[in-house]
């Protein structure tokens, strides 16, 4: 069925020549959703070995200075930046997640699918074993041009974004950059290749709050220009021929969206490590709280893609302590029963 561009529910606001569609009900899904990711935080924030109060908490917070006691450590090079890093990456890979099954139009496209993710990694692994001394601020960077690098070769070889030649070329190029980053660990000795496992894992234990402005600064103007073209977007699921007589051309924008996707899911690897299914889960989940436009997918997915990660980081840090488990093996967990129940589901319903 073809989305419709306005429902009833829907309020106009304008502003001049200017008019934004606002959803009550999505207003509220958001609200929501974004008061369980703050007591989330709230509890990731107080619990661990050491437990802090919520006064703890709020002096840390309102009281910002080089950490001298065992608590100001505690909080500020441990618990807020990994908790921080999981919001921002997890709602990270939730926007991205969203723009790729909208733009291929497959349910079941995900980042990660492309090669991005390994792509990501090899570089990441290039620079740890043979430039050791080499900044990390240099990993985003070198990790975005290796993810477009990669998903340029993926487009060029499908001629286009859409449709499953995009998908099945970019599993392909998943599996061969993977077989690659096999030959590599088989080569290392155990030390290194441990340390390069417990990455690629998506562990937040490494986390900063340096990482996390990185973070922001990148992936705040791609997600604004994600959300830009979310109007065009909309009027490209009505169908090629029905947007391009309505004015909009969709190869520039499945492109920019693509590339778009492609930026902030390196971004994220390079940062935090290999972690899936967040941008495979998240748009589902969505569409289960949210109905609309490719607007409240895009920020409806970010929010429950945060909630994931945060979630599972939660999870992997307390439920088994002392041991810590990383966030992306607790999200595989979940991931790969949720990728087979949405398999079954289309077998199904071919059947």
């Amino acid at each position: 069925m073809r989305p419709s561009l306005l429902r009833p529910a829907d309020k106009a606001l304008r502003f001049g020549g200017k008019s934004i569609l606002l959803s009550p009900h999505a207003l509220l899904a958001g609200c929501i959703l974004a008061l369980i990711i703050t007591l989330l935080l709230v509890f990731s924030l107080t619990q661990g070995a050491l437990p802090l109060t919520l006064r703890e908490v709020y002096y840390q917070l309102t009281h910002a200075q080089a950490p001298s006691s065992l608590n100001q450590m505690l909080f500020w090079q441990m618990r807020l930046p990994r908790s921080v890093i999981a919001i921002i990456a997890g709602g990270v890979l939730g926007a991205a997640g969203a723009v790729m099954q909208s733009t291929t139009r497959n349910g079941l496209a995900d980042p990660s699918l492309l090669g991005i993710k390994e792509a990501t990694c090899l570089v990441v692994w290039i620079e740890l074993l043979f430039f050791p001394t080499l900044s990390p601020l240099w990993r985003p960077i070198s990790a975005m041009i290796a993810g477009l690098l990669v998903t340029g070769i993926v487009m060029l070889l499908a001629r286009g974004t859409s449709g499953s030649r995009f998908i099945l070329i970019g599993i392909g190029m998943s599996w061969g950059l993977n077989a690659l980053l096999g030959v590599i660990l088989t080569t290392l000795d155990p030390k290194q290749a441990q340390q390069l496992m417990l990455w690629m894992a998506g562990s937040l234990q490494h986390a900063t709050l340096q990482t996390a402005q990185l973070m922001v600064v990148i992936a705040l103007p791609i997600v604004a220009l994600l959300l830009y073209s979310c109007r065009a977007s909309t009027i490209l699921q009505l169908g090629d021929a029905t947007a391009t007589s309505l004015g909009v051309t969709p190869l520039p924008i499945n492109r920019l969206r693509v590339i778009g996707a492609v930026i902030l899911t390196a971004l994220t690897v390079s940062t935090v490590g290999s972690i899936g299914f967040i941008g495979l889960m998240a748009p589902h989940l969505t569409r289960r709280i949210v109905s609309g436009g490719q607007s409240y997918l895009l920020c409806g997915s970010a929010l429950v893609g945060a909630l994931l990660l945060l979630l599972a980081d939660c999870v992997g840090r307390l439920a088994f302590a002392p041991t810590q488990l990383p966030a992306g093996i607790i999200v595989a967990l979940l991931g790969g029963p949720f990728l087979f129940i949405l398999l079954w589901k289309r077998a199904t319903q071919r059947q």
